[in-house]
């Protein structure tokens, strides 16, 4: 499957691919993460969609690699409470956004948003 790509904050072509109801990414965004995500996720809901946002943990977990393992067993017992009030957060908003006309996922590693038609 082929997704198009926007290369920067280009809000009308970002539009043409929301109104069309198409999946696509973001790349070079400098930084400018939350930004970004914030008016994605107003242009769908100015379409009358309802997103989620997530983060592509997956891919930072990669990254982490061993020196993640490390810092992550010295610190468990702060990342066990850490983990849990998390998975208590992510499970309200994923009800609150249930059945979700589009998925923006922060790709952190990548420096990329993914944008997802999941309907």
């Amino acid at each position: 499957m082929s997704i198009s790509t926007v290369n920067g904050l280009n809000e009308s072509q970002i539009e043409t691919f929301l109104k069309a109801k198409k999946s696509f990414e973001v790349i070079g965004l400098r930084g400018q993460f939350t930004k970004s995500v914030a008016i994605i996720e107003r242009q769908i809901e100015s379409l009358d969609l309802k997103c989620r946002v997530k983060v592509d943990m997956k891919g930072a977990i990669a990254q982490g690699g061993i020196l993640g393992t490390v810092i992550g067993v010295a610190s468990l017992p702060v990342g066990v409470a850490l983990a849990a009030a998390a998975t208590v957060a992510s499970a309200g908003h994923t009800l609150a956004t249930y059945n979700p006309d589009y998925e923006i996922i922060k790709d952190y590693v990548n420096k990329k948003l993914k944008v997802i038609y999941k309907k």
